[in-house]
């Protein structure tokens, strides 16, 4: 055991803490010496332990339990090892009663999969990590961090040694540093014969009718027969019968770029021989140039015919899709410079296709426009949607205060059907969603009120006004799903609350995916409501509803119904909804669009006809608003949105709210202008870009043309097939080179925008792809073991073989600390109040001397027992010289009796008087020779306590 101190600098107060306590002692002279010693003492011990509180104190002791951390491979290379669970219970089996352990999970990431614990049993690995990369340094990072700084820890490593992240032998440098021991357990896997297509080659750029060829890399381990069969998109481009040695190898396929735009190529090889058949393909991508293509979606028949006809007509090529034909993959809006949705709403799309959408227009480039109808906008629900965001224009009205009042009820189903649907969406979530949409797209004049029904209803959201919004949502955001269905009680509570709001119009939305008891009174329910002006509409959510019943609801409310299939489509049946009960966002107001002079387009400089309809919106900030109408709600609305331009105009195509416009000399001209201004504006890049796959990284490489300069600023913006983003620097690594690594741990499409910057603007682009068809841990690995003791050996690592020896060995010695601070304060608080008795306290002086009797008799142990050794020799040396003497009288009293006669013989004749002062003498001799002595003795202790 030893001491410690945080805060050693303290100690040196001890120094005038002692000059105190002499200067007192010197001027206190004419205090008692005992109480002065006292009151020093007591003040000395307090100083003292404040000083130690001050310094930190801290006991040290020997930490004798070990810390073991198990890091387990569950890469798919490692394909589940059994040893692995029977090494660790064999190891843990070993551990002593105070050893803790702990195990972490290893993937592409780490993940703790069992805390730190000092109990015997090993839980079978259950958490989930990503087995398409090892990670093995990560893994060490983490053990390492668990490890406790006072505890002797050592890391375990349970793998193949096939790491394809990171740097483990920097790690496990680290974690020596710590004072961390590293050790690894080797379990290598069988290897099977194996052909692996590595690599595809396209060239980056092609033009219509160009020849080309696409160079096809494969390695193998033996030698082998195979097919190569070539895709281009899904249609099935050539084949060859090829004859594949160990090693690498390469083919070559001939084609010619027949049609312009974006392009991927797959290969697949089918070898005789082979193991595993997921390391079997391999893709690449190239731009053929052409004229622009503009992608047209209707959200019914004929409303974009007009606008079709106009691009045709000024030689725009134009793709008319149906929704669920959209593409699926964000590489497939590659192939388009424009798109374009005509009065379509936001219930027939996914939000997948929203997203990959809004990602093609900001990253990609490509242009994006909305128009107008009864199904667009607002109206649509379209309301906080990614297409939204992407747009010119917000789908509520900020700033509008003269609007009809709205009072809506909100009648929800929260049974426990509404917990999770068969695509594992929570429907209840997405209902709660859905209502604190509607509210966020009502007006503080307007009502709200939210019911919630399982086997009865109840007042989530009392009806109130829409002030205290964020009051409002967070009530709506704590109903959970439980219980059963019961709709006519929770309809019937929804019309007693909705009847009572004070607003011009009144609207109840009825959401459940159950079915309910036959027999009640709906019928008389929805008579009284209509009569009301109530109109109510219903949800059905999943085909388990009651289709029927519901249907029958919204037609006797005079509402709407909906069939929600998909959970994800409530949000925006809710905002659709919302819109639609106000009716606030149709302006049906004839009158010629005002033209601002913003938009450089040509045509809006002519006399304009007049609309006699659009639907309201507001201009976000940025944007340009090029036709305004009398109430200052914007009409023809552009702006830039990241490397993508989109335009919004709020009445229709069709005629119906505007057939002067379409019957305008000038309509197909100015819409040619404006789908013109969609196309990507940035100029092509004329680099070289290469990218490749290192591992789990991807590699994107740019060179510049020979003699170019270097760009002030080059990014490469990288999209997975899940639409998530990275941005990545590219820096310079050679002359006119430059390059950028980004995470491929998952197999799929990654789609590369490149765009070269000068002070933040965008000067040229170029867009290219990389697919990872197969995880690094079904490449061809180089051998395991020998991989392991390398970076081992390089990170001062050990390789273990018997699990006994995972708690076994000698680890770094390490001290376990405990603070004593509030001990020591706790003391001197206790000692305070002594302190201040001592000084306050007038004690009679003979209790001071007594109590210095007392103190000398306690310091002086030792000494005052050697005296009463030496008085007590002395008294018996007294006591035998008395004897001495009383005999030696005594001999004198018989020898002198005849003496006492007056006549004796003569000569011999002693006087009465001289005997008599003889016998005083002795006696005065016998009395003063021991008090000289002990006169003595008392002289030499006093001296020796004033030394």
């Amino acid at each position: 055991m030893g001491i410690n101190f945080i805060q050693p600098l303290f100690l040196l107060l001890l120094l005038p803490v002692a000059y105190v306590i002499i200067s007192w002692w010197r001027h206190q002279k004419p205090m008692p010496i005992a109480r002065k010693a006292t009151i020093a003492t007591i003040r000395s011990l307090l100083f003292l332990l404040l000083v130690l509180a001050l310094a930190g104190t801290q006991l040290l002791t020997p930490v004798q339990a070990k810390t073991i951390v198990f890091v387990v491979d569950r890469s798919a290379s490692m394909k589940d090892d059994p040893r692995v669970l029977s090494f660790l219970r064999e190891a843990i089996g070993q551990k002593q009663a105070a050893d803790k352990y702990a195990v972490i999970a290893v993937g592409a990431e780490a993940a703790v999969d069992q805390p730190l614990t000092l109990r015997q049993e090993v839980q079978p690995l259950g958490v989930d990590v990503n087995r398409n990369a090892t990670n093995l340094a990560e893994g060490i990072r983490l053990a390492s961090a668990m490890i406790p700084t006072n505890a002797r820890g050592k890391v375990v490593l349970l793998t193949d040694g096939q790491e394809t992240n990171g740097d483990a032998a920097r790690q496990t440098r680290l974690a020596r540093e710590r004072g961390i021991a590293v050790e690894a357990v080797s379990l290598q896997q069988p290897h099977g014969d194996e052909v692996v297509l590595s690599s595809v080659q396209v060239p980056q750029r092609l033009y219509a009718g160009e020849e080309y060829g696409i160079t096809v890399d494969v390695e193998s381990t033996i030698a082998t027969e195979a097919t190569l069969r070539l895709y281009e998109g899904n249609r099935e481009a050539g084949q060859q019968t090829v004859q594949i040695g160990k090693g690498n190898n390469r083919f070559v396929f001939s084609q010619k770029a027949m049609q312009q735009g974006f392009h991927r190529y797959r290969v697949e090889i089918e070898p005789r021989q082979d193991t595993v058949a997921a390391n079997n393909q391999a893709t690449a991508y190239t731009q053929v140039a052409g004229a622009p293509i503009v992608l047209v979606a209707e959200g019914h028949p004929g409303a974009a015919s007009n606008l079709i006809q106009a691009l045709e007509a000024g030689n725009i090529k134009v793709e008319l899709r149906d929704l669920a034909l959209l593409p699926k993959e964000l590489e497939g809006y590659k192939q388009f410079a424009s798109i374009v949705l005509a009065d379509v709403p936001a219930t027939s799309m996914t939000d997948a296709d929203m997203e990959r959408m809004r990602t093609a227009v900001r990253d990609l480039g490509i242009g994006l426009i909305m128009t107008g109808g009864k199904d667009s906008f607002g109206m649509g629900g379209w309301f906080q949607t990614p297409i939204e965001e992407a747009l010119p224009v917000h789908m509520d009205l900020k700033g509008k205060e003269q609007l009809p009042t709205l009072g809506l009820q909100l009648v929800i189903d929260k049974s426990g059907s509404m917990s999770a649907d068969a695509r594992g969406a929570d429907k209840m979530a997405l209902a709660r969603e859905a209502a604190i949409r509607a509210t966020t797209m009502m007006n503080a004049q307007d009502y709200i009120g939210v019911i919630a029904f399982d086997d009865a209803p109840w007042d989530v959201v009392a009806p109130q006004s829409v002030t205290k919004l964020d009051e409002i949502q967070q009530q709506i955001s704590k109903i959970q799903a439980d219980g059963g269905t019961d709709i006519f009680p929770a309809l019937q509570l929804g019309y007693e609350r909705v009847k009572a709001m004070n607003t011009q119009r009144k609207h109840v939305i009825l959401l459940t995916d159950g079915q309910s008891a036959i027999g009640d009174d709906y019928e008389g329910l929805l008579q009284q409501m209509t009569a009301e002006n109530i109109t109510v509409s219903t949800v059905a959510l999943g085909d388990d509803s009651d289709r029927s019943l519901l249907e029958m609801i919204a037609e006797l409310g005079k509402g709407r119904y909906y069939f929600a299939n998909d959970a994800e489509s409530i949000p925006k049946i809710f905002s659709k909804e919302t819109a639609l009960a106000s009716r606030t966002f149709i302006v049906e107001k004839p009158q010629i669009p005002g033209y601002t002079g913003m938009g450089a387009w040509p045509t809006l400089k002519h006399t304009l006809p007049p609309v006699r309809a659009y639907i309201a919106t507001t201009p976000k900030q940025t944007a340009e608003s090029s036709l305004m109408s009398a109430d200052d709600d914007p009409i023809l609305t552009r702006w830039q949105y990241g490397l993508g331009r989109s335009v919004a105009w709020t009445s229709d195509l069709e005629g119906k709210w505007s057939p002067d416009w379409v019957a305008w000399g000038g309509n197909s001209r100015l819409w040619n202008e404006i789908v013109a201004w969609t196309f990507p504006q940035i100029t092509e890049g004329t680099w070289k870009t290469t990218t490749s796959v290192n591992g789990a990284k991807g590699n994107v490489r740019v060179t510049m043309p020979a003699g170019g300069s270097m760009p002030q600023e080059m990014e490469a913006v990288v999209l997975n097939q899940e639409m998530k983003r990275e941005v990545i620097k590219l820096k310079p690594v050679a002359p006119g080179v430059m390059e950028g690594e980004f995470e491929t741990a998952d197999p799929g499409t990654y789609m590369i925008q490149i765009s070269q910057k000068n002070q933040g603007r965008v000067m040229a682009s170029q867009t290219t792809g990389l697919t990872v068809s197969y995880s690094p841990e079904y490449g061809i690995h180089a051998d395991g073991e020998k991989e392991l003791q390398e970076w081992l050996s390089a990170g001062g690592g050990n390789q273990i073989t018997k699990p006994e020896e995972a708690f076994g060995g000698t680890l770094p010695d390490k001290w376990d600390t405990q603070s004593i601070s509030e001990w020591l304060l706790m003391l001197a608080a206790l000692l305070l109040p002594i302190d201040i008795a001592v000084r306050r306290l007038q004690l009679p002086d003979q209790w001071w001397a007594r109590l210095s009797s007392l103190w000398r008799l306690r310091k002086s142990t030792s000494a005052d027992s050697e005296q009463q050794a030496v008085l007590s020799r002395l008294g018996e040396k007294r006591s035998a010289t008395r004897r001495t003497r009383e005999e030696r009288i005594d001999d004198q009293k018989v020898v002198s009796a005849p003496l006492i006669h007056p006549v004796g013989t003569a000569g011999n004749r002693v006087k009465p008087a001289a005997i008599k002062n003889e016998q005083a003498k002795e006696k005065q001799e016998k009395q003063t020779q021991p008090d000289e002595t002990l006169n003595r003795l008392l002289a030499a202790k006093n001296r020796k306590k004033s030394q």
